[in-house]
């Protein structure tokens, strides 16, 4: 198969005249464990996707998949291989966590803001007040007296004030229509997260339980990239 070969005896001597097979090819451990990020960052996501769970534990999975791909590609896997599997658990986590947030979270909170009640009212209190579209009778309180407006106290002055601009905005977040829900939750999510930072919300996708998964994933890595069980 692809080998020619042409064998002689001659004078009680095997001559062997052609060209043998090249070795095979190794493979790179370092493509195989990229490729393998690759799937497992598009896995994870999928999974929080459906779940609507961080699901941090699956940083130790990760090390401990690429550990054994890079093991499995390395001929033969070395301290290198195990240090290549714990760089690259590190960076697939990160990867994943930033495609988490921009695929998977931002649509899940805006979906689940959509849903939540309390969460709508808020809204629709703030685009109330940003656009004064409260009652005509309440919005010229508001303007005459933002010494109510400014009043925190319980049962102080602004109370009652308080109380009638998030009944409005109650009422209105209930007879609103779910695309009318959805486009305040972006401008307002979008607001928020501008106002934030997507690092901010970045770093708080990481727990402390978060980055123990992660230890323990970068550990694994190393260990099974070694060819270590």
């Amino acid at each position: 198969m692809g080998t020619s070969l042409t064998i002689v005896w001659h004078m009680g001597t095997v001559r062997v005249y052609g060209k043998a097979a090249p070795p095979r090819a190794e493979g790179s451990p370092l493509l195989a464990g990229v490729l393998a990020g690759i799937g497992i960052i598009v896995a994870w996501v999928g999974l929080v996707y459906v779940t609507h769970q961080a699901v941090g534990v699956a940083a130790w999975g990760v090390g401990g998949l690429l550990g054994i791909v890079i093991a499995k590609t390395a001929k033969p896997p070395t301290k290198a291989t195990g240090a290549l599997a714990a760089v690259l658990t590190l960076l697939t986590v990160f990867f994943a966590k930033v495609v988490l947030i921009v695929v998977a979270l931002q649509p899940i909170l805006r979906q689940e803001l959509a849903n939540n009640p309390g969460s709508l009212t808020m809204i629709f209190l703030v685009e109330k007040t940003q656009h004064k579209s409260f009652s005509p009778e309440l919005q010229k309180t508001i303007d005459t007296r933002p010494d109510r407006v400014a009043d925190t106290t319980f049962f102080g002055p602004g109370y009652e004030l308080r109380q009638q601009m998030i009944s409005e905005a109650m009422t209105a977040a209930k007879a609103s229509s779910f695309a009318e829900r959805e486009r305040l939750v972006h401008v307002h999510f979008d607001q928020f997260l501008s106002t934030l930072g997507f690092w901010a919300l970045f770093w708080g996708t990481f727990r402390l339980l978060d980055l123990l998964w992660l230890g323990l994933g970068i550990s694994t890595a190393w260990t099974l990239g070694q060819g270590r069980i």
